[in-house]
């Protein structure tokens, strides 16, 4: 009997209903300079075609292990791909991004020059549905601003992070209530174990969604992270938190915001990020969506009159959408 080969990274992808960008974010990690490693998808319980795309690739990539089943949720599917993983060193990925083509050779040479290293992150560029460029996200690039940097609920984006399997599997499980920063909260248990760091380069694209789990919840990150933050000064203070007690927790929430208010915030981030990438139509695109959501709205009007300015009416009549 052979015994199988285990891979030096296990890539790993949630994926729920993402059909519409899954082809792009698989072929780029097919066109990876780095080949040694598996991918493991769990589709959670899709029904707008995911599924076939990701059993039409597993039959053409035996580097895939494709899991499908009924929907559970995000946080059961993160767990079941990190108890998944075979590979030294675990690479995560969202259905809808694109890793550029050297990333997972990037952060392997990284983990391979520095043994002490447990986590390792890169500058992402967000891009809009579309795949236009937004703005790009960097972060602290040293363990010591990191964990400066985590205190104000960032200090690296999750799904550009490589880490040790070891390591990711010893501090535990995603876990529940967290509707939102259930990465936040592993990454910080995690940089309690060991040496973090980001790659200043841009290694991947990440996608915007008005209807993104950040977009509708974006409200209520701050309620969330401070919950977080103080389970991380428990561990501090007793060596475990509430919940690595056996305890559990209740999060309250204030009264949801205005679903409108949301997106208007969120298009004219995208218009403010489109103008400083001198894309005027795109900045125009998404800034008369912030008018729509809110019509007496100054911050988007005076964004409007920025956006004139740099190109003037005629351009934006001939080219806006």
């Amino acid at each position: 009997m052979n015994t199988p080969v285990i891979p030096k990274v296990s890539v790993l992808m949630p994926v729920f209903n993402t059909a519409r960008y899954l082809s792009g974010a698989l072929t780029s990690l097919s066109a990876q300079t780095f080949t040694d490693f598996e991918l493991v998808a769990v589709d959670d319980g899709s029904n707008d075609g995911s599924t076939r795309i990701l059993e039409l690739f597993a039959a053409r990539d035996k580097r895939m292990r494709l899991v499908t089943r009924e929907n559970r949720g995000l946080i059961p599917t993160r767990n079941e791909l990190l108890g998944a993983a075979r590979g030294e060193l675990l690479a995560w990925m969202d259905s809808d991004d694109v890793s550029l083509p050297d990333r997972l050779a990037r952060q392997v040479d990284a983990f391979r020059n520095d043994p002490a290293l447990v986590c390792l992150g890169s500058a992402a560029q967000c891009i809009d549905p579309d795949g236009n460029f937004l703005n790009i996200e960097r972060w602290p690039i040293l363990h010591r601003e990191i964990l400066i940097e985590q205190q104000m609920g960032g200090a690296m984006r999750f799904p550009t992070t490589m880490m040790r399997r070891d390591f990711a599997q010893r501090v535990g499980e995603f876990r529940e209530p967290f509707r939102i920063g259930e990465d936040f909260d592993f990454l910080l248990r995690l940089s309690e174990s060991g040496k973090m760091a980001n790659l200043p380069d841009v290694l991947y694209l990440y996608r915007q969604h008005i209807s993104s789990v950040c977009a509708i919840l974006g409200p209520q990150w701050p309620v969330y992270r401070d919950r977080i933050l103080e389970l991380a000064r428990e561990r501090q203070h007793d060596g475990k938190d509430q919940l690595q007690q056996g305890g559990s927790i209740c999060i309250d929430m204030p009264v949801n915001a205005d679903r409108r208010q949301t997106e208007r915030k969120v298009y004219l981030g995208w218009a403010q990020h489109a103008l400083m990438n001198d894309n005027i139509p795109l900045a125009w695109k998404y800034a008369r969506a912030a008018v729509a959501r809110r019509l007496m709205s100054k911050s988007a009007w005076k964004l409007i009159f920025h956006i004139f300015l740099r190109a003037g009416p005629a351009m934006l009549g001939r080219k806006g959408h």
